[in-house]
């Protein structure tokens, strides 16, 4: 009988530690206010627009701002937001950019043409190649190596090293920035790069129990802002609806939207 109680216990102990209405959020904090910006593809007329936006209504030497990644493919001018980007990381220590999961099918594609390049190619590379002017490879079984070898020649010194070296997740405060998502479960340290790449199937339906707040890109939303308990969604696909969305984080925890 004791060991029915006890076996009975554990299991009811366990459920309670599993409930997410348990879990207490405050405001997101960060340390500084901070503006976060959803996904580019190219996109660099909207990019433009909004930095615009944002310099009339707050003074972008006294916030952060970064970029949740995805600023190739899909869109018309990946060679105009990489160079833009780069140039104004360069000029501002503020100003982070994120990996998000297209930089690493491109970085998979110029280490390994052969067999990622079709992927990439697919998910929006090629109009990524045209906005080096290159064309899109006839032959694909050999000439992907050579297409490879030229893109990164046509990115450059300057901008490839840079772009290769960008972070996969940034924090100030109680806010952590991913490009996709953090697994729930995990503290932000012990990430993956593939869940923060790619997302976790957890993301969206489990509570953190840290009071962690997760701001991200990679999936479009309607509304932006915070979109539950330790949620900030960014992305309002840009490349597609001429919207891109900045997502403002006060100092005392408000949340507002600014949209291209």
């Amino acid at each position: 009988m004791q060991q029915v109680t006890a076996n009975w216990l554990s299991q009811v102990m366990n459920r309670l530690r599993r409930r997410p209405q348990g879990v207490r959020f405050g405001p997101p904090a960060p340390l500084r206010p901070l503006w976060l910006v959803g996904d580019l593809h190219g996109r660099l007329d909207l990019l433009e627009r909004l930095l615009q936006q944002i310099k009339a209504c707050t003074r972008l030497d006294a916030t952060d701002i970064v970029f949740t990644g995805d600023y190739i493919d899909r869109g018309p001018d990946s060679a105009g937001v990489l160079e833009r980007l780069h140039a104004l990381s360069e000029q501002s220590l503020n100003v982070t950019c994120l990996i998000g999961n297209h930089e690493q099918m491109l970085f998979d594609f110029l280490d390994d043409p052969a067999t990622h390049g079709r992927r990439w190619l697919r998910h929006g590379g090629c109009q990524t190649l045209a906005s080096y002017d290159l064309p899109y490879p006839k032959d694909m079984g050999t000439s992907l190596t050579e297409v490879a070898a030229v893109l990164e020649e046509a990115i450059g010194p300057a901008v490839m090293p840079w772009l290769r070296t960008r972070p996969l997740q940034w924090r100030s405060g109680n806010v952590v920035v991913a490009h996709a998502a953090l697994d729930p479960g995990e503290v932000p340290e012990a990430q993956p790069s593939h869940v923060l790449l790619w997302g976790h199937p957890r993301f969206f339906n489990t509570v953190r129990r840290d009071g962690i707040w997760v701001a991200h890109g990679h999936t479009i939303v309607d509304m932006p802002g915070i979109t539950g308990a330790g949620r900030i969604a960014t992305d309002t696909g840009a490349y597609e609806t001429g919207r891109l969305t900045g997502v403002f984080v006060s100092l005392d925890g408000t949340v507002t939207t600014l949209s291209t």
